[in-house]
């Protein structure tokens, strides 16, 4: 018993070599009819004992229909459940688990749990996304609430719960919104409204490009100011400690101004391997405790119309005001599909040319940087 891959799917497969009584070699292979470590482990279990008994699998057609019967007895909920048991908890980031289970738990659950699994298909989903359009939810809203559905029956049939994945809606059209772009005069005067201890995670993300999560869980061990590089290797999102979103670990290079800032820091730290952004208390920032300070240095400010996410909008826009490459820019910011992988890549401390793809980062970016990030 393995698993091998089929076009990017990973399959439980079954395989039994023996002999039959007469003496001749023969081969038991097919895909494990539940796609679950305990399901083929208990479907090889019964033929080893089918194979004892008889000397033979050629005759399984009765144990197969048996066996694959079941599935009609399997609800939605039933389905639910072993999501939450599985791919909930080796593929999801805690932020999307804890968004689907609200849609989970408030919506879903209530409406299909107790419905036969083969009975909820497209139809049904199609039926929700009408009231969900008579509520005046938003297309995002809506969008959200069609992936959790499908990702619970995609993970069914790989788990050998439904036969086959049924025909679904087009997923609703979710347009781009038009960001109101962060000036420098903005940046400076919140930074200069803001509490002293929130200052250092702001400087990151507007001039590191770091998510709040990875500002949360930044350490002093993966900061270098000597090679002006720290390394992004720990998300921390609902308390759970995770790989950042491009699943690897990261170098990024230092300008002038965050090296300052760090420096700084670093002189007046409690430990050489604790956080380095901490609260005004010597705790690390919590799930919104980064966007709390951010609207109060904005209000104090006499700003609006950003969250702290904002500062991350800000080093990208930054980054081309002052002429930066957009390929220089996707690496920094590390975002876009393709773009964000083979930027992992190149920049990913596992790779032998970290150092020098940093290297060329920083002087395609520091120059035009350092010209106008003087500190306050």
């Amino acid at each position: 018993m393995r698993k091998e891959d089929r076009s990017g799917e990973l399959r439980w497969v079954i395989d039994i070599p023996y002999r039959t009584a007469d003496g001749r070699r023969a081969r038991y292979r097919r895909d494990a009819q539940v796609q679950t470590k305990a399901g083929a482990e208990a479907e090889h279990r019964r033929l080893v004992a089918e194979l004892a008994r008889s000397g033979t699998l050629k005759s399984i057609t009765a144990t197969v229909a048996a066996e694959t019967a079941p599935l009609a007895g399997y609800t939605f909920a039933d389905a639910v459940k072993h999501y939450r048991a599985t791919h909930m908890r080796t593929s999801l980031k805690a932020t999307t688990r804890a968004s689907y289970n609200v849609w989970l738990d408030s919506l879903l659950v209530p409406r299909f749990g107790e419905r036969p699994l083969a009975d909820v298909n497209g139809k049904e989903l199609a039926l929700l996304d009408a009231e969900l359009v008579d509520d005046e939810l938003a297309d995002s809203t809506r969008s959200n609430i069609h992936s959790v559905f499908r990702s619970v029956l995609r993970n069914a049939v790989r788990g050998g719960f439904l036969e086959s994945m049924p025909a679904m809606p087009p997923m609703p059209k979710v347009g781009r919104k038009k960001a109101k772009p962060m000036r420098r005069d903005d940046y400076e005067a919140i930074l200069a409204a803001a509490a002293p201890s929130a200052k250092l995670a702001f400087e990151l993300i507007a001039f590191g490009g770091l998510r709040p999560c990875e500002v949360r869980g930044l350490r002093w061990p993966d900061v270098d100011l000597k090679a002006q590089t720290l390394t992004i290797r720990i998300a921390l999102a609902r308390g759970e400690e995770t790989t950042p979103k491009s699943h690897h670990a990261e170098v990024l290079p230092l300008c002038e101004r965050m090296h300052n800032a760090l420096e700084r820091t670093k002189a007046n730290r409690k430990s050489p391997f604790g956080t380095v952004a901490l609260t005004a208390y010597g705790k690390p920032w919590g799930d919104s405790g980064l966007n709390q300070a951010f609207k109060r240095a904005k209000k104090r400010a006499g700003k609006s119309g950003w969250t702290v996410h904002g500062l991350r909008h800000f080093f990208v826009t930054e980054l081309f005001r002052n002429g930066v490459s957009a390929a220089v820019v996707q690496r920094l910011a590390r975002r876009g599909g393709r773009s964000r992988r083979r930027s992992a890549t190149l920049t990913s401390t596992r790779t032998t040319s970290a150092p020098r793809s940093c290297g060329s980062m920083a002087r395609a970016w520091k120059r035009p940087f350092e010209m106008r990030t003087a500190s306050p």
